[in-house]
């Protein structure tokens, strides 16, 4: 009878072994779940943040009535449509802009309270390059999305 008790002590390594390819199996589901929810949080924020470089602009273009960006100014540059990139359209939303006589405050603020940079507003998700800009001076409005690497460059249009 002692040593019947003395060989079920324990776990068998066929069973120990099962359980540790059922963890493995658990884990790899687990896994391929939260690099999907990554990177979707990642595309919601490319979204959002062009959401918040589109709003930016319409401000800029109702608040100045420059629909055609004629006074928007990243430093000395100027904005024109097609050469311009989306970066030095976002630099120049985080300065005061001079509009005829009228001075008005920057529209964008720097994430960290620096020097305009487009460092902030960069895109999260690696499948995005930067953001389409297109602006149509009849409506006063302004569209803005995130850019996909195999689209091409990123565009500012001024139609």
């Amino acid at each position: 009878m002692k040593k019947m008790l003395r060989n079920k002590k324990g776990f068998s390594l066929i069973e120990l072994l099962i359980v540790i390819a059922i963890m493995g199996v658990l884990a790899v589901i687990a896994f391929s779940m939260f690099s999907g929810v990554v990177a979707n949080s990642r595309k919601k924020a490319d979204i959002a943040q062009a959401g918040n470089i589109q709003k930016a602009l319409v401000a800029y273009i109702v608040d100045t009535g420059d629909a055609n960006l004629t006074y928007l100014k990243d430093g000395s540059t100027g904005i024109t449509s097609g050469s311009t990139s989306w970066a030095t359209v976002v630099r120049a939303l985080q300065q005061d802009q001079t509009v005829a006589t009228e001075t008005y405050k920057a529209y964008l603020n720097a994430k960290n309270g620096s020097a305009p940079s487009s460092v902030d507003f960069k895109t999260q998700w690696n499948e995005n390059n930067g953001y389409h800009i297109e602006v149509y001076p009849s409506k006063m409005n302004a569209t803005v999305v995130p850019a996909p690497k195999t689209g091409g460059d990123p565009t500012i249009k001024i139609n």
